[in-house]
């Protein structure tokens, strides 16, 4: 068996789509999906471990020195298994029934849409993603706010905590300006910024962080709005 068959098969057993997969080992959508496409036939040992991290495995079962096993149940799983055997037949319907209804909401089919990702995040010392990094396509889910947005960048940085974290994705609409107020991507004398606009300053949601006053001496570019996070 073939790596790729591998994961696939090691998917379908676990219920995980390639996004979930993307998700747990942290590798990039393209490297995941050139595994389990057969495109990607020789990844690397450090791609292969990450991958085995997520499908809860072996590389010696990823390789075919081993039999791959179903997962073991977690403590807590176990733990819920001996409760609901004490239930009497009404409890167990209940929990039947909250079961069925929180499994098909998972599991149900989602709709994508794809969108350009710049890897690369938006603070100081990183230059202009836009202009500097080529972008990747990523799929995100199909709603009337994701439509709106353009493209997906990358927080580096706490300066828009509690809003935006280190390392999260942000969905962008791309405009020249925003309103006072609204948060935006920025470049300010050749730096990117994901800040809140004040009056001829940019604003972190920290408090720790002092505003970046700038003039019509600087340069400074709005790429766009904000609209949530991914």
């Amino acid at each position: 068996m073939s790596f790729n068959e591998f994961v696939n098969n090691r998917r379908k057993e676990l219920n995980m789509s390639v996004d979930d997969l993307v998700r747990r080992s942290g590798l990039p959508k393209g490297t995941v999906s050139k595994i389990t496409a057969g495109i990607n036939t020789n990844p690397t040992l450090n791609t292969i471990e990450a991958i085995c991290r997520s499908l809860l495995c072996s590389l010696d079962e990823a390789v075919g020195l081993a039999a791959s096993q179903p997962p073991e149940f977690s403590n807590s799983e176990r733990e819920h298994i001996r409760k609901y055997r004490t239930l009497d037949g009404y409890g167990r319907s209940i929990m039947d029934s909250v079961l069925e209804i929180e499994y098909d909401r998972c599991n149900s089919v989602t709709k994508l849409i794809k969108r350009p990702c710049y890897f690369v995040p938006v603070s100081a010392g990183f230059g202009n993603p836009l202009d500097n990094e080529p972008a990747e396509e990523i799929e995100i889910s199909d709603t009337p706010k994701h439509r709106e947005g353009d493209y997906v960048v990358r927080v580096s940085g706490d300066s828009m905590f509690p809003q935006f974290s280190d390392g999260d994705m942000v969905l962008v609409k791309e405009q020249p300006s925003i309103e006072i107020g609204e948060i935006g991507i920025f470049v300010l004398n050749g730096d990117s910024y994901i800040k809140k606009l004040g009056v001829n300053e940019l604003i972190s949601l920290n408090q720790k962080y002092p505003p970046k006053p700038y003039s019509s001496s600087d340069d400074i570019r709005c790429l766009g709005k904000v609209l949530c996070k991914i």
